[in-house]
């Protein structure tokens, strides 16, 4: 029994590293090869840092997948963390910690 539940938690943690790095598009970094951030010249002729790329609708930039990719995972575990807090056995004071960190 103890096995089966380590099972399921290793499958589960496999999971979301899968999905961390599909997301993202892997892919498609590998064959594009896109910069890891973008830089712009600012009025001053000064160069910055742009995180999203600009004019185009099918572009990323490495940190932009990564980012949503992160969002996007810290999202389901809200989901998940708000389900586990519905609980039985729960007691009250458990039960409003783990559903203020399922909303953050």
């Amino acid at each position: 029994m103890i096995y089966s539940s380590f099972k399921n938690k290793c499958l589960i943690v496999f999971f979301y590293i899968y999905i961390y790095i599909c997301l993202p598009g892997i892919i498609y970094d590998v064959i594009v090869e896109p910069p890891n951030v973008g830089s712009t010249i600012d009025e001053f002729g000064h160069s910055k840092w742009v995180a999203f790329m600009s004019y185009h609708v099918n572009g990323q930039y490495i940190m932009e997948g990564m980012a949503s990719s992160f969002l996007f995972l810290m999202g389901g575990l809200g989901f998940i963390i708000l389900d586990k807090s519905n609980a039985v056995g729960m007691s009250k004071l458990n039960r409003f910690l783990s559903m203020f960190l399922g909303f953050v």
